[in-house]
């Protein structure tokens, strides 16, 4: 019965890479919704985390099981049914071995666990990954936990100039970030965003001053 879950996920593969000719997480949009099986993965899915210690999992069940979540990111219903321990197990190993789609879509969960301190300890990992997307994500989850650490990763967010056009949104995250945990130093992001200019910078800065 739980071997059936990597059966399928491998059906979903194959079929995967018999429509494109590039790396999977290159192809963009919404590609992965063209898959017509999708109930057959969410319920082997659902068996598989049921019946299963996720402290036994093997690295290369971890692997795919990342793989299929990564793949499943625009309904995100396989993350939403992991129970609080394979989160923990998922997202350790994720910070390692994981890759975008499905570093965001633990880490936007993340702030959902008992442990508190678990859950900014591993936020911040995340809010420290390459990924332009993980890491904004992440800060605005670290912030719902109320990590002291917030303001501080705002003014390396807000300075850092890495990511071209998306600084912008790096910025914007800055914000809510900041609004998230009530921060004395939302109101001087928010002159910030209305000077530099950018449309959505500043469209989101006069939201929150509005609020």
């Amino acid at each position: 019965m739980t071997r059936s879950l990597f059966t399928e996920i491998n059906k979903f593969d194959q079929w995967a890479q018999l429509q494109y000719n590039v790396s999977q997480d290159e192809i963009g949009g919404e590609w992965e919704c063209n898959y017509e099986h999708w109930d057959n993965i969410y319920n082997a899915f659902e068996n598989f985390i049921g019946l299963t210690n996720p402290n036994e999992w093997s690295d290369k069940e971890k692997d795919r099981l990342l793989y299929i979540i990564a793949r499943d990111n625009e309904t995100e219903r396989l993350v939403a049914v992991l129970p609080e321990q394979a989160l923990i197990v998922l997202a350790q190993y994720a910070i390692e071995h994981g890759h975008r789609d499905d570093k965001w879509q633990l880490a936007i969960n993340l702030h959902k666990l008992s442990n508190k301190q678990l859950s900014e300890t591993l936020l911040e990992k995340l809010v420290n990954d390459e990924d332009e997307y993980v890491s904004r994500r992440a800060l605005m989850e670290l912030a719902k936990v109320q990590s002291a650490k917030v303001e501080d990763y705002a003014d390396l967010f807000w300075n850092r100039n890495k990511y071209g056009d998306m600084d912008e949104y790096q910025r914007i995250a800055v914000l809510y970030a900041l609004k998230t945990i009530n921060s004395e130093q939302l109101d001087k992001y928010i002159r910030l965003a209305k000077q530099d200019g950018r449309q959505y910078l500043v469209e989101n800065a006069n939201k929150l001053e509005r609020e």
